[in-house]
């Protein structure tokens, strides 16, 4: 069912008082308001037409943590804007910034070194592994299961812990920067993945146990939130919320960047397209980036970890990466035109498409990330389902409010 009104609504608490009549258009029923407190949904609002207990429409009222990401692109340097983008995918820092260094890449004409681009693609893979557990333990919350979503928060800070000795950062890494990366691997680096990796592959067949196979979480999500391939596609779904409904494309695969062109990689895709698919394909994508992980270390070859225009300046930094060498890009300009960058972030497709005029800031930045994409998506999902199914078709989207409202 489509919605009639305003795909968002209007701000403030007199919505509901002035526009009961009109969201009800004749029908039974009654209004109801999801958020935008963050224990119920994570800084989103929803206004939920039900009768009885079924909902028989929603209106999403987004964008209470807009950061306004893309207008403040337009008043910053153009090597100041990684940090600044992350900020809308903490947990996946490192992917929500692939498709900006991607783009400037294109616009400055650098090309990252092998090593530097197998460095990429294994911290996309850990951040992938850490934001699916993250939003798995953020379910288990939602479905009345403590005990899932202190197993999920206790597997992904391990990944913290090794990014902190990695890059100096728990969350917002800023790794991946124009021309290369800002740290490389030490020996004892890669031995640490080697490590993390075996230990959380060891715990995630207790955490199936335990959750996933758990005879209740099955009844709350087996066949609820159908979105069959056709539905997920008209609605614009993207990541493995879309491959979770038969749709099998992933842009690592289709539209390959850096290592993995050489890379062996199947996506996952599952077919029923209810809330179990759609987590099941989060959770089969965990083993995946496992997989990619250790192929990207045994296939790690040597080398610089920067682009050889950005160590002409400072070649006492060929093997410190970006430290110490960011001062190099005051004297880079981006070519004028347009340049755009994509990648599979966690959640889906992230897009930045970027208008340069030849100076260092940016005409504009457009910033499309994989939230918003699926925002319709669910709440597509939402309407006709049970109102206490509403948490589940929720988190088996992984909506997280700040990615779609950067």
């Amino acid at each position: 069912m489509q919605s009639e009104w305003p795909f968002t609504a209007k701000f403030g608490d007199t919505f509901f008082v002035e526009r009961e009549e009109e969201l009800l258009r004749g029908r039974r029923g009654l209004v109801l308001v999801v958020g935008p407190q963050h224990p119920g949904s994570g800084h989103m609002r929803l206004f939920l037409v039900l009768d009885g207990d079924i909902i028989v429409d929603v209106v999403p009222d987004p964008g209470f943590v807009h950061r306004g990401v893309e207008k403040l692109a337009e008043n910053r340097p153009y090597w100041t804007l990684i940090p600044l983008v992350e900020k809308a995918s903490i947990m996946d820092s490192m992917n929500i910034t692939y498709p900006a260094v991607l783009a400037l890449e294109k616009a400055l004409g650098l090309e990252p070194p092998p090593r530097a681009q197998y460095l990429r693609l294994i911290m996309a893979e850990l951040s992938r592994i850490r934001t699916h557990l993250y939003d798995l333990a953020l379910l288990g919350i939602f479905l009345g299961h403590s005990t899932a979503f202190m197993w999920g928060f206790a597997l992904q800070d391990l990944f913290a812990e090794v990014f902190a000795k990695i890059t100096g950062a728990r969350t917002t890494i800023s790794y991946p920067a124009p021309g290369g990366v800002r740290r490389d691997f030490k020996p004892e680096h890669i031995a640490l993945v080697e490590r993390l990796l075996a230990k959380v592959e060891k715990k995630l067949g207790d955490f199936k146990t335990l959750f996933l196979d758990n005879p209740v979480t099955k009844a709350r999500l087996e066949g609820v939130g159908v979105l069959d391939a056709k539905a997920a596609a008209e609605v614009g779904a993207v990541g493995p919320f879309a491959r979770g409904s038969g749709i099998d494309f992933d842009v690592r695969s289709a539209y390959p960047y850096d290592a993995y062109r050489e890379i062996d990689f199947e996506p996952v895709v599952e077919k029923a397209g209810d809330a179990l698919a759609r987590v099941m394909a989060r959770w089969r994508e965990v083993y995946a980036s496992i997989d990619l992980v250790r192929q990207a270390l045994r296939s790690l070859p040597e080398g610089d970890v920067v682009d050889q225009a950005l160590l002409v300046k400072n070649p006492e930094h060929r093997r410190e990466g970006m430290s110490g060498i960011l001062g190099v890009y005051t004297y880079l300009y981006p070519e004028p035109g347009e340049h755009m960058g994509m990648a599979e972030a966690s959640r889906g497709l992230a897009y930045v498409h970027i208008f340069a005029t030849g100076t260092q800031r940016l005409y504009r930045m457009r910033f499309v990330t994989p939230s918003w994409r699926n925002l319709r998506a669910m709440i597509e999902a939402m309407k006709d389902q049970r109102l206490a199914d509403m948490p589940a078709i929720y988190m088996s989207f992984g909506y997280f409010p700040p990615e779609a409202d950067r």
